[in-house]
């Protein structure tokens, strides 16, 4: 699984776009696990924010969320570069859809209840890499605080 998903960092040709979105998924489930961990704990709740993310986000099965977060992991234990993983993310969302995307991410954050400056941090620069403003980022941030 991790030769197709380095070689998918290499993929210049779009034509296999299943590939594309399944490596997009996992960068994308890897980042929200990198996020969950950036206060030193990766709580129930935000396994459970995680896991309702894949499947209000991609209509997974049970089982599919489980490999995709297995595989997530280790990826986030064996890659440590942002920019790799948010690129493949940019590749199967639409700038339009990054909104969103911002608003979960801070879903997950606060679903343990606690903000730590290293969130705050790491939500400024996965916010650059998106490609979305820093003023997108605290209105994403204003929206999930308030409900």
């Amino acid at each position: 699984m991790f030769k197709e998903f380095f070689n998918s960092l290499l993929l210049t040709d779009k034509s296999d776009l299943g590939k594309n979105h399944e490596t997009g998924m996992l960068s994308l489930t890897a980042i929200f696990i990198r996020i969950a961990k950036l206060d030193g704990v990766f709580d129930k709740e935000e396994l459970k924010e995680i896991r309702n993310f894949l499947n209000k986000r991609y209509d997974l099965l049970e089982q599919d969320i489980d490999d995709i977060i297995s595989e997530a992991i280790n990826l986030e234990q064996d890659l440590n570069d942002n920019v790799q993983l948010t690129k493949k993310i940019k590749d199967t969302i639409a700038f339009e859809d990054r909104f969103g995307l911002l608003q979960d991410a801070w879903r997950l954050i606060i679903a343990d209840g606690k903000r730590s400056y290293e969130e705050d941090s790491f939500m400024r620069l996965f916010c650059s890499l998106l490609g979305l403003s820093d003023k997108d980022n605290a209105i994403a941030r204003k929206n999930i605080s308030n409900k």
